[in-house]
């Protein structure tokens, strides 16, 4: 159990970091072109997801599907970002409402599931709320969504950082107490 906890630890807290960095670029650079945007989303999206994805599959433990169901979702949505660079802004816009609802909406019933979860109920809330934005909203400027995208994953990232520092500290416990 330890090592399927260390094992999703590393995953959380990678996937953590990789959205604090792409935050902080998107905030870095308010009026990059919308080209620029796509790049920087199409990595972040392929690496978030192979490396939730994989790390899902290689540490089988409780909630495996729904880790390589995001990690899926997200790999798939970086792709299609790629494959179809002269997209226009209002697709590029649902592709990441709906990354941001189906993500936050396994997030949230993650979180659900266990006890004192509340950071993933958390991050789970916020990404499902700003892809609802992102629907309700898709004329009120790129900008002002880039912004909200920016502090939304510098958001998410710290508190995908903190689960996985419990996880890891979960799994010293798991250790200590079975030495």
């Amino acid at each position: 159990m330890d090592e399927q906890l260390k094992g999703a630890a590393w995953s959380v807290g990678l996937w953590g970091v990789l959205s604090v960095i792409f935050g902080a670029l998107v905030l870095a650079w308010p009026g990059i072109t919308l080209k620029v945007f796509l790049i920087v989303l199409g990595v972040y999206l392929l690496a978030t997801g192979v490396t939730l994805g994989i790390g899902s599959l290689v540490n089988r433990g409780n909630h495996w599907v729904g880790g390589a169901v995001i990690g899926a979702l997200s790999a798939i949505a970086g792709l299609y970002v790629f494959a179809n660079p002269k997209i226009s802004a209002l697709a590029v816009l649902t592709v990441i409402a709906i990354w941001a609802i189906a993500t936050g909406g396994l997030s949230l019933v993650a979180g659900l599931e266990g006890k004192n979860n509340w950071w993933m109920i958390l991050f789970g809330a916020a990404l499902v709320l700003f892809g609802f934005y992102i629907f309700a909203n898709p004329g009120g400027g790129a900008l002002t969504l880039v912004w909200l995208l920016g502090v939304t994953m510098i958001f998410s990232g710290i508190m995908e950082v903190v689960v996985a520092m419990r996880l890891g500290a979960l799994s010293r416990r798991s250790r200590t107490r079975s030495a």
